[in-house]
């Protein structure tokens, strides 16, 4: 790859292309007007190179359905006082569409939908009109024979559910067609964008399509839902606020969803019309308030830059405050609308640099919110650009936000799975740290057994759990002829002796049984699980054996004795500081009586010294 100085090619394309989607985001949803924008159809005058002979959708057949677009013609009326009779006199007046296919954007008046409809033989039966946007105030279809109105349907989400023709999620509206020519005329009036996707087709086709599109939107709004709760879960388990502010950024996306959608009117609340009217602004700005506050803390943007992270504070703080005011009424559905397409932007234009920065660093978060970012600023541009009026309303570009929004949400839970692991690192490397601390402080620097304060943690619970059939014995070994080593050799030597004695400790035991260095030259064992007294003697002669093995210091062979004593749980005491004072007092007498022996506290003195192994000289003879 070219780089000059740091600079990196491949790094500068993708940073223009995020600098271009933003332009392009910004000018759909009105921000930066690169051109004049078009003007409304009502304001627009009649172009006679657009006017045209009305077209006709024919019927040939049941079998497929006609898109009406191509062949309709339209009336705009800014001041919604037209009645049937007032069109049908304009009707010379009418003309094709000069907008986008199906979309007439944010549009105040009324538009008047009209076409010819032809019946052939083939095609008589009951048919379905299926204006395929939800979110239209009123649809009324006036449908007229010979001049003359034969049926009128009103439809629109300021009707509940009950009230509608059908109870579907779009507005349809059902038709009794024989053969012959018919006019439809249809009346679209709403606060919010005028999309108006028209279409004829059997009840047969109809049903075929919306389960497969009831299907789909299931599969969705499951998969919403169970982010939703994994974020839930997550935060009460880790107690950690990012993962509730992605519960507030997915519970507002996936509830637009449902409502953009016509799911919820459908099978939510159908009969309650203020919910409808409400919540796509309404969700809107929670989804934008959850991403102000979860970029802010997933990319610890306080770190880097406290500015920026008190502008994304600010912007949620906007965003709880248009809330409140849509909610209160004092803003309309439009206007608030307006607020959370230039407040939905903010998220993403002021932690883009943050976000680029930590990915340059090697932060993987960083980078899978940039590919979040990157597919949901694409849905966000063509969302903009579909309410504005500037594109065609098409099944891809009124899906693409709903799987942008989808694809941006699991992009965000793996970054939420990699801030769980640096969260589990960071636990394991804590814990491991701690244990390497209390094995530092509970342990011998020199041997690497146990201090006098590992012993005291260690042994507690062993000498409580002793029973009379099961002992515990304490032995306090204190070696004999050590300090001639020091004296003689230096302290090496006397520290490589100290070490050999720890090894050979640990060694005459079992995995559960215990070894510590309590003082310069004397050395702890406690063993556990003893059947009797005499056992505990056994061991103690074992260990005492395994002090006369000779060791090589400096080319020489010489060996170190050791005087033991001990004391037995529970028959003499359960407290460690009581045996090991007992185990003192029997090894002082050891060491009185002639050394090299062991002695049970409190024991007759006629238990003697234990069998000497294999004479050796002294260590502070030989070296």
């Amino acid at each position: 790859m070219l780089r000059v100085r740091g600079f990196s090619w491949r790094g500068a394309v993708i940073l223009t292309g995020w600098l271009v989607a933003l332009l392009v985001a910004c000018w759909g949803v009105g921000l930066l007007p690169l051109a004049p924008a078009a003007p409304a159809p009502a304001a627009a005058a009649p172009d006679p190179a657009r006017i045209r002979a009305p077209g006709i959708a024919v019927l040939e057949s049941r079998r497929s359905a006609v898109d009406v677009w191509p062949v309709l013609s339209v009336l705009t009326e800014p001041a919604a006082r037209w009645q049937l009779p007032d069109v049908l006199a304009r009707l010379s007046e009418r003309r094709s569409p000069a907008v986008p296919v199906s979309n007439f954007g944010e549009f105040a008046g009324v538009v008047w939908l009209v076409w010819d409809v032809l019946v052939e033989p083939e095609a008589v039966g009951d048919w379905l009109l299926d204006v395929g946007y939800p979110a239209l105030d009123h649809v009324d279809l006036y449908l007229l024979r010979e001049g003359q109105p034969v049926q009128l349907v009103r439809n629109g989400d300021r009707l509940r559910l009950s009230e509608r023709p059908m109870p579907t999620r779009t507005h349809v509206m059902p038709l009794a067609l024989s053969a012959g020519r018919y006019l439809m005329v249809l009346r679209v009036e709403t606060s919010g964008s005028m999309i108006v996707p028209v279409r004829l087709m059997t009840p047969q086709l109809r049903q075929f399509g919306e389960e497969r599109t009831q299907v789909l939107q299931g599969l969705a709004n499951g998969v919403m839902l169970s982010l939703l709760i994994y974020s839930l879960a997550q935060g009460y388990s880790l107690r950690d606020r990012m993962f509730a502010y992605y519960a507030v950024g997915v519970g507002g996306v996936g509830l637009f969803q449902v409502t953009f959608m016509g799911i919820g009117l459908q099978h939510l609340w159908g009969e309650a019309l203020a919910v409808s009217e409400l919540l796509p602004p309404v969700c809107i700005l929670v989804g934008v308030l959850g991403a102000f506050l979860f970029i802010d803390r997933a990319l610890e943007i306080r770190q880097i830059s406290p500015r920026l992270s008190l502008a994304m504070r600010v912007g949620a703080l906007l965003c709880v405050v248009s809330l409140l005011l849509l909610v209160s009424g004092v803003i309309t559905y439009r206007d608030g609308q307006q607020v959370a397409k230039v407040l939905g932007q903010f998220p993403t234009i002021l932690a883009l640099p943050v976000a680029w920065r930590r990915w340059r660093q090697g932060d993987r978060a960083a980078g899978y919110i940039l590919v979040g970012w990157g597919i949901y600023t694409a849905g966000v541009v063509v969302l903009a650009l579909l309410i504005s009026g500037r594109i065609p309303a098409t099944p891809v570009t009124l899906h693409l936000f709903q799987v942008a929004s989808l694809i941006e949400m699991v992009m965000w839970v793996v970054v939420m799975g990699i801030r769980v692991d640096t969260l589990r690192r960071s636990a394991e490397r804590d814990r491991l740290d701690g244990e390497r601390l209390r094995h530092l402080a509970d342990t011998d620097a020199l041997t690497g057994v146990l201090n006098r304060r590992g012993l005291q943690a260690a042994a507690e619970s062993l000498l409580q759990q002793a029973q009379a059939d099961r002992l515990a014995a304490l032995y306090l070994l204190d070696l004999d002829g050590f300090k001639p080593v020091n004296d003689r050799l230096g302290h090496h030597a006397g520290d490589a002796v100290l070490i050999e004695i720890a090894t050979r400790l640990g060694t005459q035991l079992r995995p559960g049984d215990l070894v510590a260095r309590i003082g310069g030259d004397e050395f702890v064992v406690v063993v556990t699980g003893l059947r009797d007294e005499e056992m505990a003697r056994q061991v103690g002669d074992k260990l005492l054996v395994s002090m006369h093995k000779p060791i090589t210091l400096q080319g020489s062979d010489c060996t170190v004795g050791a005087t033991i004593g001990y004391a037995l749980a529970p028959t003499d005491s359960r407290d460690l500081g009581a045996l090991l004072g007992l185990a003192d007092q029997a090894m002082y007498a050891g060491k009185q009586a002639g050394r090299r022996q062991v002695r049970r506290a409190w024991a007759p003195l006629e238990t003697g010294p234990a069998p000497a192994p294999r004479s050796r000289p002294d260590c502070a003879q030989s070296c």
